[in-house]
């Protein structure tokens, strides 16, 4: 039986991840992976079933990794919610600006979940435990909006949205002010 070579598997996901940016999901093949990764094809479909499973495993790896350090940001905020909130923002715009490709990797696959599988969206919404907690502190707080999960997360990633779609404009006073409007948009 044949054993897993990392390095060959780091390989594919870092050119999973940059023909992802460069190309877009449509055209990104397996041929294209192996050929940017340099190794086989066969290589790739030892370690994953298809193009949905290599998708939706790597997403799981590269949420896991941009999220470490998550809740610890979290609770470091101390006990007030808002404090939480911005502490949440600061920590995804940092993460963007670390990594940008896994940011936007993982980001375009979220709002394309069709090219995930069941499992990585199940698992998208379960390792955000941090932030699902946080959400359903913010709706019960009399000072923020009772909504649902999924209006709370697009108002918060307006931050990183900024940060990736006007990279040439942004600096620290466009990322507080884009942090200070999320907040704005999340209280009563």
């Amino acid at each position: 039986m044949r054993t897993k070579d990392e390095n060959k598997i780091r390989a594919i996901k870092a050119a999973v991840i940059a023909l992802a940016q460069q190309d877009g999901f449509t055209n990104l093949t397996t041929a294209k992976v192996a050929k940017r990764a340099g190794v086989s094809p066969a290589t790739i479909y030892l370690n994953y079933k298809d193009k949905t499973d290599m998708l939706s495993r790597l997403y799981e790896e590269v949420k896991d990794d941009l999220h470490q350090g998550l809740a610890e940001a979290i609770a470091a905020a101390g006990a007030e919610i808002e404090a939480q909130l911005r502490a949440a923002l600061h920590f995804s715009v940092a993460q963007t600006l670390a990594h940008p490709r896994e940011a936007h990797f993982v980001s375009a696959l979220w709002t394309n979940q069709e090219l995930l599988d069941d499992a990585a969206r199940a698992y998208g919404q379960g390792t955000a435990a941090p932030l699902v907690q946080l959400f359903q502190r913010l709706n019960a707080s009399p000072d923020f909006t009772d909504a649902p999960a999924v209006i709370v997360a697009s108002v918060a990633s307006l931050p990183t949205i900024v940060l990736q779609t006007a990279t040439d404009s942004v600096n620290q006073a466009t990322i507080e002010q884009a942090i200070d409007v999320a907040v704005k948009a999340l209280k009563r």
